[in-house]
């Protein structure tokens, strides 16, 4: 057997696994790529058993990616946050800028408010240069761009109680 051939008995073992890790949770397919090569299989049978899972619709990371917005979106977070987990999770990076690109900047703008509002009444009892400090570091630090997280702080400011001096 040449070391270019591939035994269809560990394809369909990997396929299995696949199988298996995917119903666990959804992958991308770097995810999957990944446990596969962890559980000791060849790259030509992890790149086999990869683009089987992806032809049938196992692995598709535009949905993935598209799905991790969305829910990142819910808990609070910035774009900034949101491209370097979907980075990280290997998803190509002209995907990343294309499902980012959709993302509604006025509504990225409101979810940002809203958090500043809740750091606002959480730091409220300190002096108002020290409260701003707070409000958009914390903003920064949950993915917002800084412009964001000013025009944040400064909706927030007209939607709560006056700052202490």
């Amino acid at each position: 057997m040449s070391p270019q051939a591939i035994d269809r008995n560990d394809v369909e073992a990997a396929v299995e696994k696949a199988i298996r890790v995917l119903n666990a949770a959804s992958q991308t397919r770097f995810g999957l790529t990944q446990k596969l090569k962890r559980e000791g299989y060849s790259p030509s049978v992890v790149v086999a058993a990869s683009a089987r899972m992806e032809a049938l619709g196992y692995v598709n990371d535009g949905a993935y990616a598209d799905a991790l917005v969305q829910k990142r979106q819910r808990q609070g977070r910035g774009v900034k946050v949101i491209a370097s987990e979907l980075h990280h999770k290997g998803i190509d990076p002209e995907l990343i800028d294309e499902i980012l690109a959709g993302v509604d900047a006025g509504a990225e703008v409101d979810r940002a408010t809203e958090l500043a509002v809740r750091l606002v009444r959480r730091h409220a009892d300190e002096p108002t240069v020290r409260q701003r400090e707070h409000v958009i570091s914390g903003l920064m630090r949950r993915g917002f761009t800084p412009g964001v997280a000013r025009r944040a702080l400064d909706r927030s400011l007209v939607d709560s109680r006056p700052l202490n001096s």
